[in-house]
């Protein structure tokens, strides 16, 4: 039997990515990420022994992948179009190169909402979101709250979602669209974003951690 090491680790990961975007959490199968990874009959049960085990491993390696392509951004100072650009081509890498471990990631969203101990992952993650997105702005010297990043993250969040799953009705028909019809909205709910900043900039001062994020 092979070593245990990460790299494989993230190759099953990886490949459960891939199967959640063809086929959906029904075909996500022990079974199914031998074959889609190349690995022997028993390999991803050896690493994940459980189905919830390899659900939460897969949240993991979005999480990780994810949050890497968010510190990318540029540190300042820096103009906000900067940050906002960079965003906007993470959006449109969701729509292309990372396509699959978006999809993935939705289905697990639609799965946690029959399993509590999933969602507790995801919670937990996306507020680790949010924190990460106050910080890339702070180091571009831009200070957003709790509540005016959690804004940032929900209009991302529903753009991605809305882009794979009916483009036409945002004027995505082709590959070609997705750089104009990414920018411009992206450009829109930054500016929304900045709205909320100059009218209240302590609206939702709270962290983001529990109760209090959004005004009541």
């Amino acid at each position: 039997m092979p070593p245990f090491n990460e790299a494989r680790r993230d190759r099953l990961a990886d490949a459960a990515m891939e199967i959640l975007a063809r086929d959906g959490a029904r075909g996500l199968t022990h079974r199914a990420v031998d074959a889609e990874a190349g690995e022997p009959p028993g390999t991803t049960s050896r690493y994940f022994r459980t189905r919830d085990a390899l659900t939460r491993g897969v949240v993991a390696r979005v999480r990780e992948l994810h949050f890497a392509d968010l510190a990318r951004a540029p540190a300042g100072p820096v103009e906000p179009g900067a940050i906002a650009g960079h965003l906007a081509g993470l959006v449109q890498a969701a729509l292309t190169g990372s396509r699959s471990r978006h999809l993935a990631f939705s289905e697990m969203f639609l799965e946690a909402t029959r399993r509590p101990e999933l969602r507790a992952a995801l919670d937990e993650t996306r507020s680790a979101q949010i924190d990460l997105v106050r910080k890339i702005h702070d180091a571009a010297g831009i200070e957003l709250t709790p509540y005016q990043a959690t804004l940032l993250v929900i209009g991302v969040s529903g753009l991605v979602t809305t882009a794979l799953t009916t483009p036409d009705v945002i004027g995505i028909h082709s590959p070609a669209d997705i750089p104009g019809v990414v920018g411009r909205i992206m450009a829109d709910i930054a500016a929304g974003v900045r709205a909320v900043r100059e009218s209240d900039p302590t609206a939702g001062t709270t962290t983001a951690r529990g109760d209090g994020i959004l005004p009541r």
